[in-house]
């Protein structure tokens, strides 16, 4: 039986979610704008964090059957919105000293690459399949209010869009794609992408992207203790690659551990990199 106080808090937590359950939904195109301005700031707060992730990932054969499952633990942050992964064990074993060399020289060219994208767009690089690209391209509709952990949170449909027909990479596959978008009504940040390819899409013949009908992909964010939303879980499965987004035939799930604020040893990496690159910038 609930003691009186407890029970207080209890009717005072379903008061105020029924309250916001029945407050109007927000305009579609308002709530859009406010969420593209948040997944603005919060790409440069994440800059802030590493985090340390598993991930399995089963390939499959032309039947669909796993034959071979690759388990990995990585770390990652972000520079100017992409995300550096350094891996850390591969199968539960330690990486050989050689191994460990060959990770510290991609992190540091991946480190160039997002300097460089930054230097010359002026703006960071999510990639094409980022949130904040779908709340800018994708045709939403069909908003509903539901409750998520506790939070009023606003879910869109992704629907298709007859007037996207072609443009750049990120507008081509999100033009491929339906599924949902989830808001968290409150913050503005988006807590979840759910969406899979109703087409196959080929640019480059395949060499930039390649996405086959079918294809899934579903991203659950949370929040951390000082509000900032990181990663909690992503999950892919089908046929497709992006550059090395997801491998051919496979399905892959990351579990963020753990997060924590910028150590100094990775944040001075990313300084030589940004002096090296400035250097070299005529």
């Amino acid at each position: 039986m609930l003691r009186r106080p407890h029970y207080l808090l209890c009717l005072t937590a379903l008061a105020a979610l029924a309250h916001a359950q029945d407050k109007p939904i927000p305009k579609q195109e308002a709530l859009r704008q406010r969420a593209i301005a948040t997944a603005e700031r919060t790409a440069e707060q994440r800059e802030r964090y590493e985090c340390r992730e598993r991930q399995v990932q089963n390939d499959l054969d032309g039947k669909g059957r796993v034959k071979k499952t690759t388990t990995v633990e990585q770390d990652f942050f972000f520079v100017h919105g992409r995300a550096v992964l350094r891996e850390v064990n591969r199968d539960g074993k330690p990486l050989s000293a050689s191994d460990q060399k060959k990770q510290d020289e991609r992190v540091r060219k991946e480190i160039e690459s997002a300097e460089k994208a930054f230097k010359k767009e002026k703006k960071g690089d999510g990639g094409p399949m980022s949130s904040r690209n779908f709340l800018k391209l994708a045709k939403l509709g069909n908003e509903r209010r539901v409750t998520v952990a506790g939070r009023p949170t606003i879910v869109f449909d992704v629907l298709e869009n007859p007037d996207n027909k072609g443009g750049d990479i990120a507008q081509r596959i999100i033009a491929a794609m339906r599924g949902t978008i989830s808001v968290d009504e409150e913050s503005g940040h988006v807590q979840a992408l759910n969406v899979n390819g109703v087409r196959d899409v080929k640019i480059a013949g395949g060499l930039v992207a390649n996405i086959h009908k079918g294809f899934q992909l579903h991203v659950v964010n949370a929040p951390q203790n000082d509000g900032v939303w990181m990663l909690k879980t992503m999950w892919g499965s089908g046929d497709a690659r992006m550059g090395l987004f997801f491998h051919p035939a496979a399905n892959i799930r990351s579990d963020v551990q753990s997060c924590h604020l910028f150590n100094v040893e990775a944040d001075a990496i990313v300084k030589e990199v940004e002096k090296e690159v400035d250097g070299k910038t005529p």
